[in-house]
């Protein structure tokens, strides 16, 4: 009869999705060494590297007075032999590790190998069966943890673009508020110009500047005319700026309710963080 040995993680997890679980079962699965007895279960959001990585991280213990055992790949196995873990036996472990990937989790299988056989075959201890199946367990609470927290700082990554963008956006509203100044005060200005202008050609009622000469009239003319060109590429470029900074203040609401759902997005994975056991 199939053993069965399950620990339940319970996290927090978005809303919109069921709570998921981390179990340790003892399962008949193929090896290298034949179908033995493994210990194995999903790790949700892990990469096959960190799996590796952190599994050799908390089953090989560093010893300045004695040589640091290696695992070796082995086609699809790492292995790593007569190998203590206390938490498990004081007795030496063959430790052979596999690990499959899939596109939101992985599964990892640990075949435990002693001079009486493999852990969780009929007739092994119970209690060392337990105490493997806790310790693989925390190991993958551990991982699952670390996943998440990789997801945590990707997502912050994202919020420190948005608000970076935001910062651009601020700055060029700022800059076309000040083109807007200029253009105003520019068109004020060259208003100011014409007036006058005219005033010096009669062109306007009760002028009291008196009659200028022909000559003179043909300059104030021309000066008028130019005038008249600028006041308008002043009202173009109010105009236009005006239009861009209605455009980036459309930009930065959008932008606005970015930041503020990559922010939910955050807490809601920090709490899932938190929230794993």
């Amino acid at each position: 009869m199939k053993k069965l040995i399950s620990f339940l993680l319970i996290c927090g997890i978005l809303p919109v999705m069921a709570q998921q679980q981390i179990e340790v079962r003892i399962e008949e699965r193929p090896s290298s060494t034949g179908i033995r007895p493994a210990f194995e279960m999903a790790v949700p959001q892990a990469t096959a590297g960190d799996a590796i990585d952190l599994w050799g991280k908390t089953i090989i213990q560093r010893n300045l007075f004695k040589k640091t055992p290696k695992m070796k790949k082995i086609k699809d196995e790492w292995w790593i032999n007569d190998l203590i873990i206390r938490d498990i036996t004081s007795m030496p472990l063959n430790v052979i590790t596999q690990v499959s990937s899939f596109p939101d989790h992985i599964y990892v299988n640990i075949f435990l190998q002693s001079e009486g056989g493999f852990l969780g075959s009929s007739g092994s201890s119970e209690q060392t069966n337990a105490a493997a199946a806790r310790y693989i367990r925390n190991y993958g609470v551990e991982l699952y943890r670390h996943a998440v927290d990789k997801e945590l700082k990707s997502e912050e990554k994202v919020l420190q673009k948005l608000e970076k963008d935001m910062n651009k956006l601020l700055r060029k509203n700022k800059s076309y508020g000040n083109k807007i100044e200029d253009a105003l005060r520019e068109k004020g200005e060259l208003y100011g110009e014409a007036e006058y202008q005219q005033l010096l050609l009669g062109n306007v009622t009760g002028n009291p500047l008196g009659v200028i000469g022909e000559t003179n009239r043909a300059d104030v003319e021309k000066q008028l005319k130019s005038t008249k060109k600028d006041i308008k590429k002043a009202e173009k470029a109010e105009k236009r700026y005006k239009r861009r900074a209605g455009k980036n203040e459309k930009a930065q609401r959008d932008k606005i309710s970015e930041i503020n759902h990559q922010r939910a997005k955050i807490a809601e994975v920090r709490t899932k963080l938190n929230n794993i056991r």
